[in-house]
């Protein structure tokens, strides 16, 4: 096998795929990238829980054939090479690159070794819109639990029925909730691990279509393919958590609350707030000898509502939405609130004080 390949083209595909390989262990045919020149250049990368396929036309395929290359190895040096074109030649289970008078050699696997990927037959297609899938990915990630032993938890929950779809995430201290209004043929509920959500905020933006069978989702883009396995568990009944009415809402200026929050944040993560005389006031609570506070203007009809909070749940909140004005919805102090940004929500549990 051998290529002409375009260093800037070459460098900014690995820059995607490198994420899905085995990082630890070079022995690992994982860390290694799988190469198919045919009539196009086909590169392919996969850990075994995700993977990603990329079709590139733009590579002069000399001499056809496939092989495996270590992918972090193979990024490094072609990002160490000059802006031009690239050569990568197989002969002898070696891949040698060369530009100019630079040349290296990296051994290979055998291409026969490379993990198989699942193909879209006999996957449903997810009717949905792209963006605002890529929107409810962005929102809800903050808020998805790392590392948790109910291994549902680390992942966002696609709760799809006849009439819309929730993207749900929960860290346990709070759960967000993006819904898309939208007609389903079908009900059904996908949990995409928080890995995989990471990487296809990177990859895609629209014009994809989204494919699922009981193990695996799948995302189609002109140039990418990316899977990966769902997570096999049943995610908490989320609708119990979500108040179906509250005894007051407050609009609130985004702007104004995040200014005062990284005024007090200066001090102490923990911050209390009191709702009374149409203001909020914002003072910190910490044990030390230091004190913030500040207040903003609102318009309520509440008198000494206290309750605190820990602010990155409300910094989290805020960075995520566009609209100037968010909704704060309350009932007792001392049980979860809301906030609200058009069909986006976080309800958080405050802090004991």
């Amino acid at each position: 096998m051998k290529l002409k390949l375009s260093k800037s083209i070459i460098e900014n595909v690995l820059s995607n795929v490198i994420n899905f390989t085995e990082k630890k262990d070079n022995s690992q045919i994982t860390s290694h990238i799988l190469l198919e020149a045919d009539t196009n250049l086909t590169i392919k990368a996969t850990d075994k829980e995700f993977g990603i396929i990329y079709h590139d036309n733009t590579s002069e395929i000399l001499k056809k054939g496939k092989t495996t290359i270590n992918g972090r190895k193979f990024y490094e040096i072609v990002k160490a090479l000059n802006d031009d074109f690239l050569f990568l030649e197989i002969e002898n289970n070696i891949a040698t690159i060369s530009q100019n008078h630079s040349i290296y050699k990296l051994p290979t696997f055998e291409a026969e070794q490379f993990p198989e990927f699942p193909e879209l037959e006999n996957f449903e297609k997810v009717k949905i819109n792209p963006f605002e899938f890529i929107e409810g990915l962005k929102k809800s990630f903050l808020v998805i639990d790392s590392n948790n032993p109910k291994y549902e938890l680390n992942g966002a929950l696609l709760d799809i029925t006849e009439d819309n779809l929730n993207i749900v995430s929960t860290d346990t201290k709070r759960l967000s909730l993006y819904s898309i209004t939208q007609h389903s043929n079908k009900n059904f509920q996908l949990i995409i691990p928080k890995k995989a959500i990471s990487e296809i905020k990177k990859l895609f933006i629209d014009n994809f279509e989204i494919y699922y069978n009981e193990t695996y989702l799948i995302i189609k883009s002109d140039n990418f393919i990316f899977f990966t396995q769902l997570i096999n568990g049943k995610f908490p009944d989320y609708k119990r958590i979500i108040p179906t009415e509250y005894k007051e809402t407050i609009l609130i200026n985004k702007l104004s609350l995040l200014k005062a929050l990284k005024q007090i944040t200066i001090i102490s993560q923990e911050v209390k707030l009191t709702i009374s005389n149409n203001s909020i006031h914002l003072e910190s609570l910490s044990d030390e000898t230091f004190e913030a506070q500040t207040d903003i203007e609102i318009e309520s009809n509440l008198n000494n509502f206290v309750f605190a909070v820990n602010s990155k749940f409300l910094l989290d909140f805020l960075n995520v939405i566009e609209e100037d004005i968010l909704t704060l919805c309350l009932n007792e102090e001392n049980i979860p609130f809301t906030l609200k940004s058009k069909n986006f929500q976080t309800i958080i549990m405050p802090l004991s004080i």
